[in-house]
């Protein structure tokens, strides 16, 4: 459990000033106790519990004003907990919305205004931790899907998108010649980088599909769902997108994430590298 209650005693130095190794015991425990919190806070929005989130966020916020809680780290685990609301309240957005999908399929309109509710009210908080434009565009397109949507299914024209779609993922997902390789093709280069979690990582190949990064040693459960930023430094272009943790290979590093679908996000890269005169070789 988290220990809210916390109280970081300080020892008694009789009117004289705080020692080097006092100091150094208030800002360890301080420390520990944050990263306490800051690790329940990822389990709770893994699980999607996010009913506890602002209460561990206001913790966080009690540490690290504690004038011994050492600046930098402050700031680190501040940007940490931004980073677990931001993505926590944005993968709440897309699990209302494709539970409004599912309910008005099934004839219960009236759901439709409560559940908007909710999604109106993950959506201000997203915003507040630091949702881009990318995510309000992806929370767009979610709702004028809703408004096409009843219990027959999608209309011709969200239909429409849906064959666009798959055409566009036949032109790329097969090898010159037109033999098909795998589900997608994977390249290895150019190399794209890859962030999320805070951290930045590079691509050992790429795919509309997913991505294979190296160099990974934080921990993270096969499931999680995480919220990425993509980029490549020889073409212009990229942008956020949510993967799902499917592999990861402890002995050599590596972290295997796949898109929910194809990638929007790897498309519009591929479509600046062509007009870059740049090729991705496949692997």
């Amino acid at each position: 459990m988290i220990p809210f209650d916390l109280k970081v005693h300080r020892p008694a130095t009789h009117g004289a000033a705080m020692n080097a190794e006092q100091r150094q015991k208030i800002q360890d425990t301080l420390l520990r106790s944050a990263e306490t919190v800051v690790r329940q806070m990822r389990l709770q929005a893994d699980d999607g519990q996010l009913e506890g989130l602002g209460r561990c966020a206001d913790k966080i916020q009690e540490l690290t004003r504690i004038k011994e809680f050492p600046n930098q780290r402050a700031l680190e685990v501040q940007r940490s907990v931004r980073f677990i609301l931001r993505d926590a309240y944005s993968r709440r957005v897309g699990d209302l919305l494709t539970e409004l999908i599912h309910r008005l399929r099934r004839g219960d309109p009236e759901a439709k205004n409560a559940l908007l509710g909710q999604v109106k009210d993950n959506i201000s908080l997203a915003v507040q931790f630091g949702a881009d434009e990318e995510f309000r565009h992806s929370v767009d397109r979610h709702l004028q899907v809703i408004e096409l949507t009843s219990t027959e299914g999608i209309d011709k024209q969200a239909k429409a998108e849906a064959l666009r779609r798959t055409e566009l993922h036949e032109t790329v997902s097969r090898a010159p010649g037109g033999h098909e390789r795998r589900r997608s093709i994977r390249y290895i280069d150019p190399v794209l980088t890859v962030e999320f979690e805070g951290e930045v990582y590079t691509t050992l190949n790429w795919s509309t599909r997913g991505l294979l990064v190296g160099d990974f040693i934080t921990p993270l459960r096969l499931g999680t769902d995480v919220r990425i930023t993509l980029s490549c430094d020889d073409s212009p272009g990229g942008g956020r997108t949510w993967a799902r943790v499917v592999r990861r290979v402890r002995e050599r590093c590596e972290l295997a994430l796949e898109f929910p679908d194809i990638s929007t996000v790897i498309l519009g890269l591929m479509h600046e590298m062509k007009l870059a005169g740049i090729r991705p070789e496949p692997g």
